[in-house]
């Protein structure tokens, strides 16, 4: 400061200080909310273009049977109901379609990386906008945010939900407390596993609790600590007797707790509650649901309790059974061999899709551990979650998918963010230092990380998303094969044609009996199963299907071969010699799973014409 001049006011002084604040606040949150709709584009992207994979075609049937029938129920086999009651309108105003089932998941797998703003106040700007990019970019949640699948879900609704009660601590404000009843209900209706989220937030919040009382910073022990703790509650316990302006400070976050309470009560019937003629449309009996539906609690509300004990009841009976699965899965091997099955396919996906998070949450968490005077408890507290969920998944598997690599990945984010903030700061330091070497490695190897996230995500989501030799990602009931053109023929041939539009040919697709709840019921139910997706495109394309088991009755079409046929590829010869004209039809060969399934869809060439 020169001699003659005078200091700065100390009210200037905050000012700007306040102003500096917030101006880097609205750098982040500009940088977080850009982050986020590159993720949306990125999910959006040719979202439609592959094929169905079995389960996808699964639950888009049971959508698109709840957009036209108006009955719902929810079945643990399919998962939570949150999606259904999403696409069901989309379906309804557009039409079905792969895009459209998957659009809810990429839409919330797309602003899930706006949940970083959540833990800003614990992270330093640099870590909410790493911590954004992880959510962004890793390469299984970008692919299973584009996948008719609940996991993305679950695990973006249970996060939010959880940063919503780190804002309610932060600002000490009970209004958050109804985003996180709300967050929390789209959780739990997402899928089973949501209980999961909510154990491992106890075990966390334990091992805090467990880390504060070895080593407390107030107290000369963790007796003394409790000891001092108890004494405070005795004595606001106290004043809540004598004192009315205790008695408002409690009383008003309370009434916003049981609000909040009620918001999540809310959602939860909203979700689960049974709607229309529930038993002609799905295997389910009265006794299991009981007879009032949704609707008739909207029309009488005198039947609400009874609609919430019904529910209630066939809820609490059927949730758990998620957790059920792997216990109950297989008669000739036990939890530990299945553990032993699955542990290693689980690892593998995260060595080669998640590596960064996993190496760099290590890194966060030794340096926050070990390398801070006072660790912050929220980096401690999504290691310890994410490292017990990368223990304790492979136990509540009955088959192997990459998409449970979901919830381990999550977690592990944030410390794993704080991992790459750390080699973020030695580059900006090293530069500051005009140490050139040393910015260079750090910086080459920040650039080099996240390049090699986003490179990595892209060949998954994109240039390989039906290749399982070369995508670990892929789950063995993905049709290996592009099925669009000859797909979007089959949904103008129904369309237009008159009579038959499919013949579905072999015992693969068609068993002995009609399916109850499967659309074409000819198929039989087991058989139907078999023939997903195709199945589903068939009932989404409104065709007219015949269905022939064996070469017996192929009497039936012989003189009038339908424009489509629909076989296995070691039955094409059998038609060809018993149906007059088939020797001209155009076919392609399919797989309906990676591998082992070859299946055949044969056009008319005149009809592909008209």
């Amino acid at each position: 400061m020169d001699a003659g001049s005078a200091p700065e006011p100390r009210g200037r002084q905050r000012s700007a200080q306040v102003v500096d604040t917030l101006r880097s606040r609205n750098t982040v949150v500009l940088a977080v909310v850009a982050i986020a709709l590159g993720a949306l584009a990125a999910r959006l992207f040719w979202l439609g273009y592959r094929t169905a994979h079995w389960d996808e075609a699964r639950v888009a049937y049971w959508i698109l049977r709840y957009e036209e029938t108006g009955a719902f129920v929810y079945r643990p086999i399919i998962h939570g109901p949150f999606i259904h009651h999403v696409a069901e309108p989309l379906f309804a105003l557009f039409g079905p379609s792969d895009l459209l089932g998957r659009l809810p998941v990429a839409v919330v797998g797309g602003l899930f990386p706006l949940s970083a703003l959540l833990f800003r106040e614990h992270l330093r700007d640099h870590e909410t906008v790493l911590l954004a990019v992880l959510f962004a970019a890793n390469p299984v949640l970008l692919y299973y945010s584009r996948f008719l699948r609940s996991d993305v879900l679950v695990a973006a609704f249970m996060l939010t939900a959880l940063g919503f009660l780190v804002r309610v601590y932060d600002t000490r404000k009970p209004r958050y407390l109804y985003p996180v009843a709300l967050f929390l209900g789209f959780g739990i209706a997402s899928k089973e596993n949501a209980l999961i989220y909510v154990l491992v937030w106890i075990g966390g919040a334990a091992l805090l609790v467990d880390t504060a009382l070895f080593r407390p910073r107030t107290a000369p022990s963790g007796l003394d600590l409790l000891r001092s703790h108890a004494g405070t509650a005795r004595r606001y316990a106290g004043r809540l007797k004598t004192d009315p302006e205790t008695r408002r400070r409690v009383g008003v976050p309370a009434l916003h707790l049981v609000g909040a309470l009620a918001v999540l009560g809310f959602v939860w019937l909203y979700t689960f509650a049974p709607r229309g003629a529930v038993t002609e449309h799905y295997p389910v009996s009265e006794a299991a649901i009981g007879t009032v539906r949704f609707g008739d609690a909207l029309a009488n509300p005198l039947q609400l309790p009874a609609l919430v004990e019904n529910t209630w009841d066939y809820w609490y009976s059927n949730y758990p059974m998620w957790s059920d699965k792997a216990l109950s899965s297989g008669e000739d091997s036990s939890l530990s061999e299945r553990y032993l099955e699955f542990a290693p396919q689980y690892l593998t996906v995260l060595r080669e899709y998640a590596l960064t998070t996993l190496l760099f949450a290590g890194i966060g968490f030794l340096s926050e551990r070990y390398g801070r005077e006072r660790s912050r408890n929220l980096v401690l507290f999504f290691t310890y979650g994410g490292v017990a969920s990368v223990i304790g998944y492979p136990l509540g598997l009955d088959i192997f998918g990459a998409w449970n690599a979901t919830h381990p990945i999550v977690m592990l984010a944030l410390p794993a963010a704080v991992g790459l903030g750390a080699v973020y700061r030695q580059a900006k330091t090293a530069l500051a230092d005009d140490v050139s070497i040393t910015s260079l490695v750090a910086a080459l190897l920040l650039v080099i990380v996240l390049g090699q996230v986003v490179a990595t995500a892209a060949g998954a989501a994109y240039v390989n998303d039906t290749d399982a030799e070369k995508n670990k990602l892929i789950q063995y009931a993905q049709p290996a094969d592009d099925m669009r053109y000859d797909l979007q023929q089959l949904d103008r041939i129904a369309a237009e044609n008159d009579g038959t539009d499919v013949l579905l040919y072999e015992n693969y697709f068609v068993g002995n009996d009609e399916s109850e709840h499967f659309y074409p019921a000819c198929m039989g139910t087991s058989e139907w199963f078999n023939g997903l997706p195709l199945s589903w495109y068939l009932y989404a394309a409104d065709a007219n299907v015949t269905c022939i088991q064996n070469s017996l009755d192929l009497d039936r079409v012989s003189g009038d071969p339908p424009p489509i046929i629909v076989t296995r590829e070691r039955s094409v010869p059998i038609l060809s010699q018993q149906l007059e004209g088939i020797g001209g039809y155009e076919y392609s060969v399919y797989e309906l799973r990676t591998s082992g399934t070859e299946t055949v869809i044969l056009f008319d060439p005149a009809a592909l014409e008209e």
